[in-house]
Formats: structure tokens, C-alpha cells, sequence
């Protein structure tokens, strides 16, 4: 439960019915999920984040206009009294938090009319996807496991990056991979189930047969596994090869590996279909990881093209704006055609029929020299750097339309399939054989 669930425009969604456009359905799913077999710690819980709603926007909207209302107030002539008064209005009448006011430029008058059709974070990641993740108990295909995703990659003839070492909790290595020698290459180290570059390393390989980490430590083979096996992660940690972007893209890439996040959905053919793509950059002191949530850029990508848009940060920082050039390189972005987009494209919706029993999924693709390959796999992508590099909201657009397709059905089969008290799941199993290609989701 996160405060931001519990805005009364939110909570209360359900018993209005409104228009029956896919955001407006959308909305009123998470609506419906929050009150989903209520217990009394979670009504607890929901009557709490009520109470604490009321506080929390005002300190965002304190917070938001005070990082981001003077450069507003420059570039566009709106006061700040009437940036806050617009900040509480969206709050309050459409459940939007402040710092999304700044994030998808909502002081734009013709963007704010528009403010129902954006899709929030947690009515994503805490309703949507949730719902639409039931399976009756069977465990769904690995994308948070990076280890069993590597294996499924490889058993389905995926072209992605490959585990080299692997360690499980408590430094015992999995069946599937035995503790051997390291490439002679250079390496990347990160978390079994990590996200967002948490607890990544990048060591180099040098000449002497070492490897050298950024602050200039060296370690021999030997004594980076077991640095690897001594890692404090309850989950496990992996060791891939690192990789290099294409020439056509170095320049965008600040020495981190630049990927493309493609969302793919499964459509009303139960094939599965590319629906959005932004390109993630790093940029600054960060040299590692591109995340567009710890500071790094992201643009827009053209599905027809691979051609990029403006690049910007999540709008938080509002001296960054929207840059056509690289701030470190000075590279151009704008107009930039991607290499071997029709390839990736063609990657990514092969790897989602190997993952068919998921109804979303965000690819990280790697724009390689030799041609793209799958870095990984999310199940509940992150939908604020496509509506905020494409300046636009995603909840009437292709993926809107497919996610509120998916519910509708769900919901339509909910009602006349029996429902138990721990969670409405018999109605999910139907609706994945329903929509899964046969043979594909095992």
C-alpha cells in the first residue's frame, strides 16, 4: 500500500462508472484491486494512506514547486500561486501527485485537459499488472531471475547476453552454472534479481590477466570469484560478459552499455505486438548503468524508423530540459537512426512468445555491433519514461487499448467463473489459456 493508492479520486473510482475508454477502465481496475478481498489489515492500512494523503500532497506540492516553479514561471509566464493552485487541482480532482504535474508538463493547458488518460506508477506496477500476473498458482516464466532467464534464452534460441558465473544465496553456485574460469574480458557483476543498476560493478580486464574495478582496485581471477561469492545479496549475484554498443551509438552511451526498452503486449490475436520504445543513455559521473531513474536521459524512439527524439531526465531537474545533443559528448540525438532496429523489433516479439503467458513485457535490448541482444526482461514495466519522452499519456494509446482489453475479458470471466475468498483467481487460468498460444507458455 502506498499513500499515493489511497487519493480519494482513486479509492473511490469503482462506484463511479464514467466513460468506458481504456484509461477510464484502467483506472477503475485499480480502483476495484485496492478493494479486492479486504482484510482488516488492509483496511487498516487503506484507512491510514487516507489520512495520510492529505499531508503528503502538500509536502509535494511545497517540494515539487520549489525544485521546478521558478524555471516554469520563466519559460512559460504561469505565477507560481497558479502552478500550485493547478498542482492541488490535479491532485485532488484527477488523483495525480504534484511531482507529475512538472514531470509530464501538465502546467501545458492542452496536456492538463488530457491529465486522465496518463497512466500512474501505481495503478501499473500495484493494480494492472498485478491482476493481469494471476495464474492460479502456476509460477509464471523467469524474467526476474536472471539466471533462469539467461537458461530459457538460450533453450528458446534468444540471442542474449549469457551468464558466465553464478552465485545463489549464501555463496552456493546453481546447477546450472560451475564456478570455472572468467572470460578474458571484460566483466559486468550485478544482483540475481536486482533492478534499477542496484549494486552493479564493472570490472576491466587488463593484459596482466587481472581485472581492474573503477577505483583502480585489481583482483586476479581467483579472488574475483570469490569476491563475487562473498557479495552481501540474498538473492544471488551473476557474472555476464560486458558488453559494447554499436559504433553508430558509443557517443550516446557516456561508457555505460545504452539499451532500448521496447514494451510488447500480447493482442487481441494472441500474437504479440511492439507497442512503445525509448532509448536510455547515461550521462555525468555515472559510467555504469543508463537507468533513466537514477539520472540517467531517455528518448523517444520512432516504432517505424528506429529514428530518436528530444532526449531529457525525468523531469526533476528542470534547468536539464530537452536536449537534441548529448550533455557529455555532444552527440547529436535528435534524428538519430538506431542500427538494426527492424532486427530488435523482430527479437523482442520472438522472445515474448517464449514468455507467452505474460501479458507485458519491457525488453532492455543491447544494440551490439554484430546486432541487438536481450539484456533482460521486465514484467512490470515502468510506463513514466515512455509517456514522459514521448510527451504524450499511454492510457487511450495502442498499450491502453491492450491493457484494458486484457481486464475487460478478465472481468467478463470473473463474473461467471466461481471466485474463491483468497483471491479471484479461477477466472485468471481461463483467460490464460484463453489468450496464450498453445505450446508457447510452458
Amino acid at each position: 500500500m502506498h499513500v499515493t493508492d489511497a487519493a480519494p479520486a482513486i479509492v473511490f473510482r469503482r462506484f463511479f462508472s464514467g466513460d468506458d475508454s481504456p484509461a477510464a477502465r484502467i483506472h477503475r481496475s485499480h480502483s476495484r484491486e485496492l478493494w479486492r478481498a479486504q482484510s482488516l489489515g488492509k483496511v487498516l492500512r487503506l484507512s491510514a494512506a487516507m489520512i495520510l494523503w492529505v499531508p503528503y500532497v502538500v509536502h509535494a506540492l511545497v517540494w515539487a514547486t520549489w525544485h521546478n516553479g521558478a524555471a516554469i514561471r520563466r519559460r512559460t509566464g504561469k505565477s507560481i500561486a497558479r502552478q500550485m493552485g493547478e498542482q492541488a487541482w490535479i491532485a485532488v480532482v484527477r488523483a495525480i501527485p504534484p511531482y507529475w504535474y512538472y514531470r509530464f508538463e501538465l502546467f501545458d493547458d492542452e496536456r492538463r485537459r488530457r491529465a486522465d488518460e496518463y497512466l500512474q506508477r501505481g495503478e501499473t506496477k500495484r493494480g494492472v499488472y498485478t491482476i493481469l500476473k494471476r495464474t492460479n498458482g502456476r509460477p509464471l516464466t523467469p524474467l526476474t531471475d536472471k539466471v533462469a532467464f539467461a537458461a530459457r534464452c538460450r533453450a528458446h534460441e534468444l540471442r542474449a547476453i549469457p551468464v558466465v558465473l553464478a552465485f545463489g544465496p549464501g555463496g552456493t553456485s546453481p546447477d546450472l552454472f560451475s564456478v570455472g574460469a572468467l572470460p578474458k574480458q571484460d566483466v559486468f557483476i550485478k544482483p540475481n534479481h536486482g533492478k534499477g543498476g542496484r549494486g552493479a560493478e564493472r570490472w576491466r580486464y587488463r593484459y596482466t590477466g587481472e581485472y581492474e574495478t573503477d577505483d583502480g582496485r585489481m583482483l586476479s581471477p581467483s579472488q574475483l570469484v570469490e569476491h563475487v561469492r562473498r557479495l552481501p545479496f540474498e538473492e544471488g549475484v551473476i557474472v555476464q560478459p560486458r558488453r559494447v554498443n554499436h559504433p553508430d551509438i558509443v557517443a550516446l552511451a557516456n561508457g555505460a552499455l545504452a539499451t532500448v526498452r521496447i514494451v510488447t503486449c500480447r493482442n487481441e490475436d494472441g500474437t504479440f505486438e511492439v507497442t512503445n520504445a525509448v532509448l536510455r543513455m547515461a550521462q555525468g559521473r555515472n559510467h555504469v548503468v543508463d537507468n533513466f531513474h537514477a539520472g540517467g536521459l531517455a528518448a523517444s524512439v520512432d516504432l517505424a524508423t528506429g529514428t530518436l527524439g528530444r532526449a531529457t531526465d525525468m523531469g526533476t531537474t528542470p534547468t536539464m530540459g530537452w536536449r537534441d545533443e548529448h550533455p557529455d559528448s555532444g552527440a547529436a540525438i535528435t534524428g538519430r537512426t538506431l542500427p538494426f532496429w527492424r532486427e530488435a523489433l523482430d527479437l523482442v516479439t520472438r522472445a515474448h512468445a517464449a514468455f507467452a503467458d505474460r501479458v507485458v513485457i519491457g525488453w532492455d535490448v543491447g544494440l551490439m555491433p554484430d546486432g541487438p541482444e536481450l539484456v533482460e526482461g521486465n514484467g512490470a514495466p515502468d510506463l513514466d519514461i515512455i509517456q514522459r519522452t514521448h510527451r504524450d499519456p499511454l492510457g487511450n494509446a495502442r498499450l491502453g487499448e491492450l491493457l484494458a482489453f486484457h481486464l475487460r475479458h478478465m472481468e467478463a470471466e470473473c463474473s461467471v467463473v466461481p471466485v474463491d475468498r483468497a483471491g479471484s483467481r479461477g477466472h485468471a487460468a481461463a483467460h490464460a489459456s484463453r489468450f496464450t498460444p498453445a505450446g508457447t507458455a510452458g
